[in-house]
């Protein structure tokens, strides 16, 4: 009966878990409708992405902190129905302003239920059956992202974007029930009875919260070079004195969060001295260097379907295209659970993991202008699988023999980390990107003098494109290299006692 009803405690967030996000990659597609709806710039608009991704950044690191002092069912209550309410004032806005405000509220309760969610779904299970819960809640993280541009793309042509927010209605208030329901009552859970860490609190928000603007920034269209001839404007990037004061202010807050973390707080709000733990610090790099490379690159192919092969793909035909990789996903989510994880050891299943990805990457390496989906579905299914078999172990093994107070403050800590990786990553994707375009653009021009340019911007993109997921073979190397210091079965065994021995 136990087991039962931890699968249904684990099903049950990890509904919560999807919507949020799934509401991250959703509305990509939707941001030029909105912008025509409300007649404005683009740059303008884009705030409705990039405040949704800053509310998150600032509120997953005190999530497990916040949970342990009201109830981790309390929180995960009061956060799902923030999300699914602002999701209902985001297809009403009136206007840009009201949209971008509402989606920050969205942000604010979408990014504490990810910790959440893992911090309530493992405490109902004890550390040698972890795998099972993790790959439930892992389908859901790697799953959504893959059908969010597909979905997102429907729904706006079909219905218009608000829908895209009204959809989420109907799924949260079933979530809400079934969380009401099913969840542990929070007197069952101990709490937490230390003194409010507001400094440490202040200072983790803030720093997590500018370092990760900093990041994403990079990527961001600069308003001071828009002009009529050039009216899309040119990115930040790297050189951008705001980008590099942004990254340092976030450094400094985040150094002075870990010096008052572990020097003066009796009571902090994120435990820095769970990293002292070997499995969960070898765990959480290994899911960091897994968010960089996956999700810094992820974005990367939706891009060249929908703007850069020719003929232009839909949104929704693009993600058609990607769709193998996402049944890849699934498949893999769920070999690497309890299935396979508990027999082979983590160091197994990462390494094979990380090959995948590096493989299905080296496959991507020749695209044309002209690639068609069918031709790269192959490769596609070993990203997909590489994607499962890497990122759900790494927070099985970081997150498996933790317990008590410290599952949801280490939760809060490896989403913390994963989040601030995948924004380096991205901006480490999308500076490439630019850079390669412009420099195959001048290299393309110099050799063929008065060619027609925009099929000269094509293929100068697709170079890019290539030489982008050169960068992401190099990540994969990188993750099957730090693959080898885990564990592998006799390992986890040890490591997990006779228990988990017993589960064979």
């Amino acid at each position: 009966m136990r087991q039962a009803s931890g699968v249904a405690i684990a099903w049950t967030v990890s509904l919560a878990v999807f919507m949020s996000v799934l509401d991250g990659t959703v509305i990509n597609v939707a941001i030029s409708p909105m912008a025509k709806a409300f007649g404005v710039e683009l740059n303008s608009i884009q705030w409705v992405l990039t405040g949704y991704l800053l509310a998150q950044a600032a509120v997953i690191p005190v999530a497990g902190y916040f949970g342990l002092r009201w109830g981790l069912k309390r929180l995960f209550m009061i956060c799902l129905a923030l999300f699914t309410g602002s999701s209902l004032l985001c297809g009403l806005a009136a206007d840009e302003q009201q949209l971008i405000i509402f989606r920050v509220l969205q942000g604010l309760g979408g990014g504490a239920l990810l910790p959440l969610a893992q911090a309530i779904a493992l405490a109902a299970f004890p550390p040698n059956e972890r795998a099972n819960v993790s790959a439930i809640i892992g389908l859901s993280a790697l799953v959504a992202p893959v059908i969010g541009p597909t979905l997102g793309g429907f729904l706006t042509d079909s219905f218009g974007w608000r829908y895209i927010f009204f959809l989420n209605i109907p799924v949260g208030i079933l979530a809400l029930t079934l969380a009401w329901r099913i969840l542990p009552a929070d007197q069952l859970l101990k709490r937490d009875q230390g003194a409010f860490d507001a400094v440490g609190l202040a200072l983790s928000m803030l720093g997590v919260l500018v370092l990760v603007y900093g990041f994403t920034l990079v990527g961001e269209i600069d308003p001071a070079t828009i002009s009529a001839l050039s009216p899309r404007g040119a990115i930040y990037g790297w050189s951008a004195p705001l980008v590099w004061g942004l990254i340092s202010g976030g450094l400094l807050l985040l150094a002075a969060f870990v010096w008052y973390e572990l020097r003066v707080s009796r009571n902090p709000v994120l435990d820095l001295r769970i990293f002292t733990n070997g499995e969960f610090s070898r765990g959480a790099l290994v899911a960091s260097l897994v968010a960089m490379v996956v999700f810094g690159s992820i974005f990367m192919l939706p891009i060249f379907f929908q703007q850069i092969r020719q003929p232009n793909a839909s949104a929704t035909e693009a993600g058609l295209i990607l769709l193998p990789q996402g049944i890849a996903s699934l498949i893999a989510v769920v070999l690497s659970g309890r299935l396979f994880y508990n027999r082979l050891g983590p160091r197994i299943l990462i390494l094979t993991g990380a090959g995948l990805l590096a493989l299905g990457s080296w496959g991507l390496i020749g695209l044309t202008e002209t690639t068609n989906g069918l031709s790269i579905a192959p490769w596609l299914v070993l990203r997909g699988l590489g994607f499962g078999l890497t990122f759900v172990p790494a927070q099985t093994f970081a997150l498996q023999r933790i317990t008590g107070h410290d599952l949801p403050k280490a939760s809060s800590l490896i989403n913390m980390v994963r989040q601030i990786a995948g924004s380096v990553g991205t901006a480490l994707v999308i500076n490439l990107f630019v850079q390669r375009t412009s420099f195959h653009a001048d290299e393309l021009g110099a050799a063929t003098a008065g060619a027609n340019a925009p099929a000269l911007l094509t293929q100068a993109s697709t170079l890019a494109v290539n030489d982008v997921f050169w960068l992401v073979l190099a990540g994969s190397l990188v993750i099957l290299l730090v693959a080898l210091a885990l564990p592998n079965r006799r390992g986890q065994q040890a490591l997990d006692g006779p228990a988990a021995v017993m589960a064979e």
